[in-house]
């Protein structure tokens, strides 16, 4: 019975992360091994933070601050980016 259990249970942590397949390049990769990464340097500065390890907790705080920031990065459609421009170049004729 634990057997099937084990089957049907969905994975995590590295075997989820290898089992998504090859994608390799593409944005949502790069986002999933953002994430990934983001979980793992959350865990370890925590760690550190634990044992009083101020240097390395800072470091890994900045890693946590820059993989979070590319797992969660937004895209800006063009024609949004176009609107905006459109917008500034109005802007500037008024003042």
């Amino acid at each position: 019975m634990a057997d099937a259990m084990a089957k049907t249970a969905p994975e995590s942590g590295m075997a989820a992360f290898k089992s998504r397949g090859p994608r390799l390049g593409s944005a949502e990769t790069q986002r999933e091994t953002a994430q990934y990464i983001t979980d793992m340097v959350l865990e370890l500065r925590n760690l550190a933070r634990s044992a009083e390890l101020k240097t390395l907790s800072g470091l890994l705080e900045i890693a946590f601050y820059e993989a979070f920031s590319l797992a969660n990065k937004v895209e800006i459609p063009p024609a949004e980016v176009e609107r905006l421009k459109a917008l500034e170049a109005a802007a500037k004729n008024v003042a």
